[in-house]
């Protein structure tokens, strides 16, 4: 069977404090990982199936920015002036600044840098099939990100307020969600504490 050809984007959400991590606000995504940050993890996973990829960002943005230039011409900079609002906006930054031709977006977190490439490409290709659902990574039982939103749902998201993320539409009744099982805990993973970040350098 052909492979369905739909543009999917990425939307990877960097405009956090990350406060819990200490330190000056806004760096925690700058962290090292592997010689690299680790928001560049991310955004290398997200440039295995998504064009064009967004990172949206707010807190500490200049810096963010100057570590992301140059890393592929698919990767564009959006930054979320009311940031502090609450992660929901930064989603609706990101989704706003996208091209009408696109299907669906893959929303990913700054600081789950453990994440897969081919989990980024199992949920693609169940969006490809399943164009209208929401498509979620399962690792042992349990519901992870990234998680890709069918255009048809952009309207409702861009009316999420607060910190909820895309949590509020992915239970609503009337939503399609369709769960991809990975061999990845990567996507129940992320980076929030001092202790999270030992335990990462230590893999």
């Amino acid at each position: 069977m052909a492979e369905i050809k739909i543009k999917i984007a990425g939307v990877i959400l960097a405009a956090g404090a990350g406060r819990r991590m200490g330190g000056a606000e806004g760096t925690k995504l700058l962290l090292p990982f592997r010689d690299v940050p680790l928001l560049s993890h991310v955004v290398r996973k997200a440039l295995v199936v998504c064009d064009p990829v967004l990172a949206v960002v707010g807190c500490n943005a200049r810096q963010v920015t100057s570590t992301l230039n140059g890393i592929n011409a698919r990767l564009r900079i959006v930054h979320a002036h009311d940031w502090h609002e609450g992660q929901s906006r930064s989603l609706r930054a990101g989704l706003a600044a996208l091209e009408p031709d696109v299907a669906g977006v893959l929303v990913f977190l700054g600081d789950q840098p453990l994440i897969r490439s081919n989990t980024s490409a199992a949920l693609a290709a169940m969006f490809r099939n399943h164009p209208d659902s929401f498509i979620a990574p399962c690792h042992e039982g349990k519901r992870g990100n990234p998680v890709c939103i069918p255009r048809t749902w952009f309207s409702r998201v861009m009316n999420l307020q607060g910190d909820t993320g895309a949590r509020c539409v992915l239970n609503h009744p009337d939503a399609m969600l369709r769960l991809v099982q990975v061999d990845d805990p990567g996507v129940l993973r992320d980076i929030d504490s001092p202790e999270d970040y030992n335990a990462l350098r230590d893999i």
